[in-house]
């Protein structure tokens, strides 16, 4: 730990000139789960909200990555659940489970925005589902993913988060070496993902959170997070 500023780099680490930072989607670009929406879904499955999360996540990498079907990923969980697989109450639960992770964090976009406005590259780098993708894709809410000069989500890939190879990919479209490139992410696996290969890495939460070591650290513009950069 660098008792100078309280986080885990090295001075040397201190010195590296960041020119690109890669986001996550979910929980950094966009807000955390919406669990109030998110305990509906369980509802519409007939699960306990526990029941539901197990059930949820067991195949939810299969699904990033694009080797799921949808329709086959929800009956799974139906049929566990002992809830009859209908097409319409698939759709109407796939409604619900968009909505409740595309919400969007304003601020964050305005940061990126920021960044590129200062000379920096940005990429998205992040786990989605493929008919989530097309839901955001035709939302005009989402229109600014297209300001992305690069962005990498898993179901067109066929590569998910904490494998290298997303992480290799979204450089390489990039153009970029891996030691030039801050990664933000609130998943810590997927944190540890990019530091394994070379990243700067950092765990996302919150912007207020994030910004003495976005402006303190890596010496990032943060005007839009609501501190004046240094």
């Amino acid at each position: 730990m660098n008792p100078r500023v309280g986080f885990p780099y090295t001075h040397a680490a201190l010195k590296t000139r960041i020119t690109t930072v890669i986001l996550d989607f979910g929980g950094v670009l966009g807000l955390p789960q919406d669990r109030v929406r998110a305990a509906g879904v369980a509802a519409l499955c007939g699960l306990p909200v526990a029941d539901f999360e197990r059930l949820y996540f067991r195949d939810r990498l299969e699904l990033d990555r694009g080797t799921l079907p949808t329709d086959e990923y929800w009956a799974r969980i139906l049929q566990e659940a002992g809830t009859p697989p209908t097409p319409g109450l698939i759709a109407r639960i796939e409604e619900e489970d968009s909505l409740a992770w595309t919400r969007i964090n304003t601020s964050m976009v305005e940061w990126s925005r920021e960044l590129r406005a200062a000379g920096y590259a940005t990429a998205i780098l992040s786990n989605m589902p493929g008919d989530k993708l097309a839901w955001m894709r035709r939302n005009p809410s989402c229109g600014w993913i297209a300001e992305f000069p690069v962005a990498v989500f898993s179901c067109e890939h066929r590569l998910v988060k904490p494998e290298p190879q997303i992480y290799h990919r979204c450089l390489e479209l990039l153009h970029r070496q891996a030691g030039e490139c801050l990664f933000l992410d609130d998943s810590p696996v997927n944190v540890e993902g990019g530091r394994a290969v070379g990243l700067a890495s950092m765990r996302f939460t919150t912007a207020a959170e994030a910004v003495p070591e976005l402006s303190g650290v890596w010496g990032l513009p943060v005007r839009s997070l609501g501190v004046p950069s240094p």
